[in-house]
């Protein structure tokens, strides 16, 4: 929360912002109207399901849409409660396992666009997971590819202000009761 909160403060100053979180958030109370971003977790948005879509929020956006792969997740679906006309899925991993977890993210975006999940599952998800079927693996790239934006971090036209890659190794050593905890679970 307090990256987003900061890259906020360094792209859009202007912007006012509020994290929803910490034990006093409610005591705080959250006007919409006099905010224009509000950072908050997944864990806060189903714990806060009944008061969020109380709200109304110009745009929703997720960051780690993959959070919200499994349509049946109480998570998940708390999050399609939440009141936003402009919805925007971010994730680097949309799809892990199986295409319904697409679906999810893609109907979290896109409300009804593909369709009830057990008529996409028998549609496309049936066809291209399990019969390797082509024409249904081109007809869904077809249908989808117009909500993908995709970029590569490798990509310098897209994006300038993305650094390289930065590793940094750094050796500490353990404490004499922590190496004693650790060989005592080598021992076991």
């Amino acid at each position: 929360l307090g990256n987003w909160a900061r890259e906020a403060e360094h792209f859009v100053p202007t912007l006012r912002t509020r994290i929803w979180h910490g034990g006093d958030r409610h005591a705080r109370g959250l006007d919409t109207d006099a905010l224009d971003l509000v950072i908050t977790s997944y864990t806060l948005a189903l714990r806060d399901v009944a008061f969020l879509a109380e709200r109304s929020f110009g745009c929703l956006v997720l960051d780690e849409a993959q959070q919200i792969k499994n349509p049946s997740a109480g998570q998940t679906e708390a999050i399609k409660q939440i009141d936003a006309p402009i919805r925007i899925a971010l994730s680097g991993t949309p799809v892990e396992n199986r295409l319904s977890e697409y679906w999810s993210v893609l109907d979290f975006a896109n409300p009804g666009y593909l369709g009830p999940l057990e008529q996409f599952e028998a549609i496309y998800a049936k066809p291209i997971e399990q019969d390797r079927d082509k024409l249904q693996l081109d007809k869904f790239r077809n249908i989808t590819s117009p909500f993908i934006l995709r970029r590569l971090k490798t990509d310098k036209s897209v994006i300038k202000d993305l650094p390289e890659k930065i590793t940094q190794i750094e050796y500490c050593s353990l404490a004499n009761e922590q190496a004693a905890l650790y060989q005592q679970v080598v021992d076991t």
